[in-house]
């Protein structure tokens, strides 16, 4: 027993170590994946999350706090009433690939045609949502994968070449189709589709009935790398200066980012498996219960042996009771007992009803219970005779038991 103890305690030494070593080790590849790979969520303090956005945003409104909504947008709607109801509220989504709903966007864009806002910043949106609002984006291979992130704002206000950037990020995408009597550009991106580059728009607002909806296919711009560089603090302040001064509400969407398939929920174990720390605990533990099951296998226990099963000493007990009746003589009332045993019998064993015993009756039994058909009417034949006899003979008495119990003995 102490020898296969020490053989898993050198064992979990050997894995623990091995983890270790693997968890600490830190390529090139590793800090450029940093770089490229995007959580946006606001807890996230890399270079690809939006911790400092969110730090920002209650500052940017006179202070009012910041709702986190980690459910779909459909089920929120309908669960939250002030939320469904309350106009004038904004709604910041960002995320790299949007998978929604087709309730989802129906409920998005009635909360927008309410009066409130909603800021969508991803690199593809939903499919649906594009249909619903008109809009059509490039696609991936579409030229717009830059390794600097670029973002210009269409504003008199500001001098025509105020462009905020950042290296290393790629810049989204652009839309090539939209509705021009409900949109409005806002800002535009470095798009190198020729030898000098143009720009095309990637951030629009789109008027939807009270209120309006935001689009922006450049979200990098939101991202911790972007917005801490340098002055692209204030691009930040262009972006969101569309929106309300004082907007009633704000909420930050945390779920629709962990969405990896379309139009479908996320499971809590995929939300897991992002976090290395969480990652490399669930396969050791994987490892401990292979440990498990390789040395504590075997079976202690004794095999418990099989209960015998009950038996049913119901005709034990007619057939004890019946002997009763019979050292009393009182024949009738034994022939009665009989009857209503074995009509009972019948109605459990066959569901038949016994009301009637009539022809009809006895050819049912017959065919059910697959006797002789003399035998079953024998046997309903003594029953009518017994209902309107006032006395039975030993003899008759006898002849009705036994062929009732042979009965029970081919029907069992």
């Amino acid at each position: 027993m102490k020898s296969k103890f020490s053989i898993i305690i050198v064992v979990l030494v050997v894995v623990c170590i091995i983890l270790l070593l693997v968890a600490g080790t830190r390529s090139v590849e590793d800090e450029i994946q940093d770089l490229t790979k995007q959580s946006f969520s606001y807890k996230d303090k890399k270079p690809g999350g939006c911790y400092a956005l969110f730090q920002v945003l209650p500052h940017l409104y006179t202070n009012e706090p910041v709702k986190v909504v980690t459910k779909p947008f459909s089920l929120t709607y309908k669960k939250n009433q002030s939320f469904a109801m309350g106009e004038e509220s904004l709604y910041i989504l960002v995320t790299k690939k949007l998978y929604a709903s087709e309730q989802d966007v129906t409920d998005m864009l009635q909360f927008a045609a309410n009066g409130n806002q909603l800021f969508i910043a991803t690199t593809e949106p939903d499919s649906l949502l594009q249909a619903r609002l008109a809009v059509e984006a490039d696609t991936l291979d579409g030229g717009f994968g830059m390794p600097v992130s670029t973002q210009h704002y269409i504003n008199p206000n500001l001098a025509p070449d105020t462009v905020f950037s950042r290296k290393g990020i790629a810049a989204g995408r652009y839309f090539t189709s939209y509705d021009t009597s409900a949109t409005t550009i806002l800002g535009t991106g470095i798009v190198p589709d020729s030898s000098t580059g143009r720009a095309k728009p990637n951030f629009i607002r789109i008027a939807y009935g009270k209120g309006a909806v935001f689009l922006l296919l450049n979200p990098s711009t939101l991202t911790n790398y972007f917005l801490m560089h340098e002055p692209n603090m204030a691009s930040l302040e262009k972006q969101l200066a569309y929106t309300y001064n004082i907007p009633t509400a704000i909420y930050w969407d945390e779920y629709y980012k962990y969405l990896n398939g379309p139009r479908g929920d996320f499971s809590e174990w995929q939300v897991l498996m992002r976090y290395p720390a969480i990652r490399w605990a669930l396969w050791l533990v994987v490892a401990l219960l292979l440990l498990y099951v390789l040395f504590e296998g075997k079976r202690r226990q004794r095999i418990i042996p099989e209960k015998e099963v009950l038996t049913n000493n119901s005709l034990e007990f007619v057939e004890t009771l019946g002997q009763l009746y019979y050292q009393q003589g009182n024949n009738r009332n034994l022939a009665h007992k009989m009857v209503l045993h074995w009509t009972e019998y019948i109605r459990t064993r066959f569901y038949l009803n016994t009301t009637y015993l009539n022809q009809a009756f006895i050819d049912t039994l017959v065919r059910k219970s697959g006797l002789p058909y003399a035998a079953v009417q024998e046997i309903v034949d003594s029953i009518h005779h017994i209902q309107l006899s006032e006395q039975i003979n030993d003899k008759y008495l006898e002849q009705f038991y036994k062929n009732i119990h042979q009965f029970y003995q081919n029907t069992k």
